[in-house]
This record gives C-alpha cells, structure tokens and sequence, in this order.
C-alpha cells in the first residue's frame, strides 16, 4: 500500500512538474503585436488563411483591407476579433500580391504606383520581390513598382476613347473616311455632325 501511495505522489509532483513548464512556455512566448498599417492575416471557417492589411482597431475587434481582381483591383474589407490575428511571413505577402498581379498586370502597359509617369509594360518573365521595410511589390528591376504602399499601379487602356465634343467627333469621321481602303458612302461629315446638339 505504501508503494501506491508513493507512486501516486510521484505521479502527482510529475503532473505539477508538466503544469509549471507549459505554464512558464505560456507566460514566455508574447503574443505578436499588431498595428495599423501592417499585413496580417486570419484564418477563416474554410481554414484558409486571407493576409490583409489592418486598418484600425475597435476595441477587440480588427478592421482591414486586402485586393482582389475581376476586371480592376479593387478593395474588400475585412473584420475580425483581434484573437483571430496571425502573423504572416513576408513570402506570403508577396505570394498574396503575386496572384493579385498576375490577374491584372499580364500583356498590359501601367503607370507605376510610386513613380507616376513611368509607364512600363509587364515582362514575359517577372522577377517578383517584395521589400517588408518599404512594402513594396516590384516585377524586376526597371519595371517599377507594381504596388506600393496600398497603391496599385495604374493600367493603360489599349482602347482609345471617343471624343465628347462634336468637333473632335467631326475630326475622328473625316480621319476614318481618309484612312478607310473600304469603299466609304460619301457623306458631308460637317452636315452630318451638324443635326445633332452638342
């Protein structure tokens, strides 16, 4: 019966043992601080995990931005309870924004999101890098920065658009009627563009 007892006390000094370096384990590893401004990410019912850039904060809860793409990238908003927060690496960002260009960028001309006016076409063969201190997304040197700072670069319309007054419509039917190798009704464009108001 004494050797029971022992091995119970035994047991019992092991378990207070376990219990105190999982608990000193707890009290080590701080939880990561979050702040506004910086990418984080939560992981959803799906076990998904969606990075997004926190916005501000409410009391517990967390309220951010991320990016998708159909035909323009465009903001979706996010809110979450702050325990839902998980750190992400900067591999998974610039993975996150990869899939964001590659929808959108591919066979295009932009303005680069930081400095405006250079107009760049996307490369066959992009080199991404993602830069942590600056957060910024480029697709190799000398192409600019496809995002920079919440930024995205601006694409460039293939399309031309047609004109809004009557006279730069007058000037865009006499250049297609010169142009055309198309037998063209003859018309008096000026007569035509005439019977209508502006």
């Amino acid at each position: 019966m004494e050797q029971i007892f022992k091995n119970m006390d035994d047991l019992k000094n092991d378990l207070f043992k376990a219990i105190e370096t999982i608990c000193k384990d707890y009290e080590t590893k701080p939880e990561p601080e979050f702040k506004a401004g910086q990418w984080s990410a939560f992981k959803a019912n799906d076990n998904e995990i969606y990075p997004f850039l926190i916005h501000h904060f409410e009391d517990d809860k967390v309220y951010g931005q991320d990016f998708k793409c159909k035909d323009d990238i465009y903001k979706i908003w996010y809110q979450t309870n702050r325990c839902n927060l998980i750190s992400v690496t900067e591999e998974e960002i610039e993975s996150h924004l990869k899939k964001i260009c590659d929808e959108k960028y591919i066979g295009k001309k932009y303005i680069t999101a930081f400095e405006k006016g250079q107009i760049h076409t996307f490369p066959d063969n992009p080199n991404y890098h993602y830069d942590t201190d600056r957060d910024s997304f480029d697709c190799g040197k000398g192409y600019g920065f496809l995002y920079f700072q919440v930024k995205f670069a601006e694409i460039i319309s293939d399309k031309k658009k047609l004109p809004k007054t009557k006279e730069g419509l007058r000037e865009l039917l006499k250049q297609v009627q010169d142009d055309s190798l198309l037998p063209f009704p003859t018309i008096d464009i000026d007569e035509f563009i005439d019977q209508y108001e502006d």
